[in-house]
């Protein structure tokens, strides 16, 4: 059995992030760190993610569309080009504050290569251009297949 391998990241505290605006920070990684180089070249890895952000009164109802580009994935959207599209994030609330998140489950995992970025650019977008504006983590899992 392969090994998963686990990449957090926090928008308020990271020290590697670079920004100013929340639904796109970018993100310095070093990937050889915990994801260590394949030697099969054509080495792929699912990825899957858990989003969620600080709760927040007055939150927006919106669903947001997570994007980050690792260099290299399988997804392709309609214009038949290869997207970097990860999943979708959706709203939570309860009487008076809500919050954003998702679980591992709810989205389909992705498949990519061998990330070739050490800038990646999370961005958080909706169908409404409604800029995400809240604090968020983010855990991506990468399992070698």
């Amino acid at each position: 059995m392969k090994e998963n391998y686990t990449l957090y990241i926090n928008s308020v505290n990271s020290l590697n992030r670079i920004g100013a605006a929340k639904y796109n920070y970018q993100y310095y990684i070093n990937w050889s760190s915990f994801l260590p180089k394949p030697d099969n070249v054509d080495q792929k890895f699912l990825v899957r993610f858990i989003f969620t952000n600080n709760s927040a009164t007055g939150i927006i109802g919106d669903i947001f569309s997570l994007y980050i580009n690792f260099g290299g994935s399988n997804v392709y959207d309609t214009s038949n080009s290869k997207s970097n599209f990860l999943g979708l994030i959706y709203p939570t609330s309860h009487s008076t504050f809500g919050y954003t998140k998702c679980n591992t489950n709810d989205n389909l995992p992705v498949t990519i290569e061998y990330p070739n970025n050490n800038i990646i650019t999370v961005t958080l977008s909706n169908v409404n251009n409604v800029n995400y504006a809240i604090d968020y983590s983010l855990v991506l899992e990468f399992i070698p297949i």
